[in-house]
């Protein structure tokens, strides 16, 4: 027996035609050995819907609209829809209705051959579960074809015959190698001008994460944001955006020569977090920059925090603002209740995904989803013009291509296709098995040691109360301070001694993500160390405990004075802080990002005034956190430094950015629209 089992369900409220129903299909999916898959029928009415869609298998819903008003058919299908975004819907009906639509297919329901019927469903599974690019990847390397073209090593061949390399190439394995091709392999599609099997597996994409148009990208979700951004922007556009988003957003408008509007997100002190943004501010943003471009959110955090996207989607369209959101730890959103909606759900215009953080995609392996862009079709809209009506392909295509090698890895766009076929036929099941887990290391931190797990209040605190932020449940985050415990050294023990690796950690806080890959052995094991490490939580070093009580202050936003681009490009001049240099940096514009990694979140960006606040919070970081990485940072001699504005290029840049800032920005946005 097949262990790939599809249900498809019939839903009526005609009991007796659904016994038939089933009964006509069964033995068509029995006697249908050569399938790739198992298909069993079900029917229920409005009473057992709900217990069908909690069960994974469940992959395709048949709505007989007998005896039902439109309104009832087009509220059920919605239901289908918020329930289980990836199954398929298919109408079954005797009319001609325009309500057929919004589904995936029509099927008579006076069909008297149940073969038809069996085939067109067993079709709308096969699409689903096709990945046409890794297909295609596996015919070409089982068909062992001569290699006379780049990549250098030929399949593996220049390895697997040394005998100074040739363990490199067991330890990797031959498939890694094999499929290592290049675009001279016609029969496998261009990444960077797709008209066949990448084309084919970029639109099953959109189709999967409800989006207009997708596009696979090989560099990460930090190109992503590049590629988004330099689509819409022009020097001296002006995007709003959340000052502690990704340092790929910062290099974009470095980039464009934009002019940012920064937002000053909520800060977490007591655990070292920065927090999304109050939407007050985004509203003051949005009102106070009628001619902004762009708007900029990262949503949910790297510690998993949400906005409530929808209100704050709609003002900014509202303006005439597109919108961004950078859900690169948020890929899995759609394919489960109780994390939706995603951004493209709440109308978002582009979202960028790193399919690797969280799904089955090697690293880099990343995604774009372009949405519909409704809100500037709409008839009699203010925002209407020949942009507004169509999407530019053909100029989103070049903008992918200037960030873009032409030579890309093609076991990565082959797992971005896989990774998107999981999703589409077990999404439900492997993130509900995800969910227990997280809830399960939660209970147990919260029941079984002195540490306590943190929720969306704990992490936001009090100014965020009221705007609806919500926690995505794979991100874990564990307060071990409260137990006297500093969470480098937690970190550290759990990695030599239990080998556990954790994603991050603050002063007092250890952050475990929870993926799909996660299995109960290594839920057992984290328990068992968590345990222990509780268990010696009143022995725990004491100098370490006083570093971590004392943390690193996360500091508030200074003042813009420079564009970033002009700061960035500047020849600028190193100062060390070392001795009295800290009193000569105090008050000078930085030229480069200052970034603590992970998470990305910049200290400065270029064109900041360095605040003594900022400037002490860069200096413990440097100094106290060995576990960080600190990019920017510059060196004279031997002694780190800040690279900052000379005195004549300051007052220059300063000048520069006044005269950006006067700017009429409504006469700016009439002109572009």
């Amino acid at each position: 027996m097949k262990n790939n089992q599809c249900r498809v369900l019939l839903f009526t409220a005609d009991a007796q035609f659904g016994d038939r129903w089933v009964a006509e299909l069964k033995p068509l999916a029995d006697n249908d050995a050569d399938a790739p898959l198992a298909l069993s029928f079900h029917h229920t009415d409005s009473e057992g819907l709900a217990d069908h869609l909690r069960c994974g298998e469940t992959q395709v819903v048949v709505v007989d609209d007998t005896g039902a008003s439109s309104e009832a058919i087009e509220s059920t299908r919605q239901t289908l829809q918020r329930q289980r975004a990836e199954i398929d819907c298919v109408l079954l009906t005797d009319a001609d209705s325009p309500r057929a639509d919004n589904f995936e297919c029509v099927i008579s329901r006076a069909e008297s051959n149940y073969g038809v019927v069996y085939r067109t469903l067993r079709r709308i599974l096969l699409e689903r579960i096709s990945t046409p690019f890794a297909d295609a990847l596996r015919e070409y390397v089982y068909a062992a074809r001569d290699s006379w073209h780049t990549p250098g090593h030929s399949s593996g061949d220049s390895l697997s015959t040394s005998p100074w390399i040739a363990d490199f190439y067991r330890f990797m394995g031959e498939h890694i190698f094999n499929t290592d091709l290049s675009v001279s392999v016609k029969m496998l599609d261009s990444l960077m001008d797709p008209i066949s099997v990448i084309h084919q597996a970029q639109q099953s994409t959109a189709r999967t994460f409800g989006a207009a148009h997708s596009y696979f990208v090989t560099n990460g979700t930090s190109t992503s944001n590049k590629i988004v951004l330099q689509h819409l922007l022009r020097a001296g556009d002006r995007v709003i955006v959340d000052r502690n988003c990704h340092k790929s957003v910062h290099h974009a408008m470095i980039i464009s020569g934009a002019l940012p509007v920064y937002l000053e997100s909520s800060v977490n002190q007591q655990y070292g977090i920065y927090g999304p943004v109050p939407k007050a501010e985004i509203f003051s943003a949005i009102d106070a920059n009628p001619g902004a471009r762009l708007l900029v959110l990262t949503s949910c955090t790297y510690d998993g925090l949400r906005y409530d996207l929808k209100p704050i989607i709609d003002r900014a369209h509202a303006a005439g603002i597109f919108v961004l959101i950078d859900e690169a730890w948020y890929a899995h959103g759609r394919f489960h209740p109780e994390l939706r909606p995603t951004a493209l759900e709440c109308g978002a215009d582009f979202v960028t995904q790193s399919t690797h953080k969280m799904l089955s995609a090697f690293s880099q392996a990343s995604m774009i989803h372009v949405g519909d862009f409704s809100w500037r079709k709409r008839d009699g809209g203010s925002h209407q013009s020949a942009e507004a009506s169509v999407f530019d392909t053909a100029g989103f295509r070049e903008d992918i291509n200037m960030h873009t090698s032409t030579s890309p890895q093609y076991g990565m766009i082959a797992s971005l296709d896989v990774a998107r076929k999981q999703m589409s036929i077990e999404g439900y099941s492997v993130l509900s098995r995800t969910l227990a887990f997280a809830d399960e290391i939660r209970r147990f931190v919260d029941d079984s040691t002195a540490f306590r797990s943190l929720n969306a209040e704990d992490l936001c605190g009090p100014d965020l109360a009221a705007d609806g932020i919500r926690l995505d449940p794979t991100k874990v985050t564990i307060d071990v301070g409260c137990a006297g415990v500093s969470a480098p050294a937690a970190q550290a023990r759990l990695f030599a001694e239990f080998g556990i690796q954790v994603e991050k950690n603050t002063h007092n806080t250890l952050s475990f993500l929870v993926t799909i890959g996660t299995t109960e052995s290594k839920v057992l094991r984290l328990k068992q160390a968590l345990r222990r490490l509780s268990e010696d939580a009143g022995q725990a070093d004491a100098t370490a405990y006083v570093i971590s009580q004392r943390g690193q202050k996360l500091p508030p936003l200074s003042s813009i004075d420079a564009l970033p681009r002009r700061a960035y490009f500047a020849r600028g001049e190193k100062l060390t802080w070392q001795g009295e240099g800290r009193a000569a940096l105090i008050g000078r514009i930085a030229c480069d990002e200052v970034v603590p990694y992970p998470p990305g979140i910049p200290l400065l960006v270029p064109g900041q005034r360095i605040s003594a606040e900022i400037l002490d919070a860069i200096i413990a970081f440097t100094s106290e956190r060995a576990d960080l990485e600190m990019h920017g940072l510059r060196r004279v001699g031997a002694l780190p430094a800040l690279r900052v504005l000379t005195e004549c290029e300051a007052t220059a840049a300063v000048a520069e950015l006044r005269v950006a800032q006067d700017s009429e920005s409504t006469e700016a946005w009439q002109a572009w629209a």
